[in-house]
């Protein structure tokens, strides 16, 4: 059974495998990190970085909640929560991003994820979340819109990942 949990130092492997099939699968919308920087001692040197970035201590970086979405001792994705709306995350990462392993997508997972997601938003205060969503990234605009997202308009876009691109700006209300 799906469950979203705090990071652990358990599903490191599996993250790892996760970030390489992103990689290998030159995926451009969705970027985590580097599989070759993690190694035996990623977890506990990134520790610090992800418990400041939790409670909204780095300098120029939103206050973003971090989970890993977990199905037994298998690792299936992630979800990150930005509880705030900046002008940064309108118009750029938005206030929810979640994302399914390659191996693991098209099962049912992603709408999990993201439908545990929003609980865990509404249980942080939140009455509604932004979800801007690349153009071509037609699961996630399938999830979204399966989950209540209402389209707000799209607007052209540019990250370093992605280049110049089309977004798709949902919002779900709690």
């Amino acid at each position: 059974m799906l469950k979203l949990i705090k990071r652990e130092e358990s599903y490191v492997n599996g993250y790892k495998e996760y970030c390489k099939e992103f990689y290998d699968n030159k995926v451009t919308y969705f970027c985590p990190t580097n599989p070759k920087s993690i190694d035996e001692n990623w977890y506990q040197r990134s520790k610090e970085w992800y418990d400041k970035k939790e409670l909204g201590q780095l300098e120029g970086q939103p206050k973003t909640l971090h989970f890993w979405a977990v199905d037994g001792n298998r690792f299936i994705g992630e979800f990150q929560l930005r509880t705030e709306l900046t002008e940064d995350i309108m118009n750029g990462i938005g206030s929810i991003g979640y994302s399914v392993r390659i191996t693991e997508q098209r099962k049912g997972y992603g709408q999990k994820i993201l439908k545990q997601g929003l609980d865990i938003a509404k249980k942080n205060g939140l009455d509604k979340v932004l979800l801007n969503i690349n153009e071509l990234n037609e699961q996630s605009i399938y999830v979204v819109e399966k989950l209540g997202g209402k389209l707000m308009d799209k607007i052209q876009s540019y990250n370093k990942a992605e280049g110049n691109h089309l977004m798709r700006r949902y919002w779900i209300y709690l």
